[in-house]
């Protein structure tokens, strides 16, 4: 997903100005993702936000241009700061469709208690 707040950019498939881009990470894209793309992503001048949304455990990293793109991980019971559009959820709001191994036990949990 990516967020841009400007409108010249004239194209719907991609953004030369994004504000915030969220990847969902899987075992084939991890790699790729956390490495090369950062680097690319994190050189454009209008990004503020990398989001990196893990889909096998309940974990999401955060890159932020004003704390020189050092990460900062939230997990379930975390709430979520998206700085670069203003956006506060909760994480377990984010993963709360999302069936993994994590998410189960976590309601089985709510259920017994």
């Amino acid at each position: 997903m990516v967020v841009s707040c400007n409108n010249d950019d004239g194209n719907t498939h991609f953004s030369e100005s994004p504000r915030i881009i969220v990847e969902v990470l899987s075992n084939s894209t991890r790699k790729f993702d956390k490495n090369l793309k950062r680097q690319i992503y994190q050189s454009i001048p209008s990004l503020e936000e990398y989001v990196l949304i893990e889909q096998d455990r309940v974990e999401i990293e955060v890159c932020r241009k004003s704390q020189n793109w050092q990460p900062i991980y939230y997990f379930i019971d975390d709430d979520i700061t998206f700085e670069s559009i203003g956006l506060t959820l909760p994480v377990l709001e984010i993963y709360e469709r999302v069936d993994n191994q994590e998410m189960q036990n976590f309601f089985k949990t709510l259920e017994t208690a």
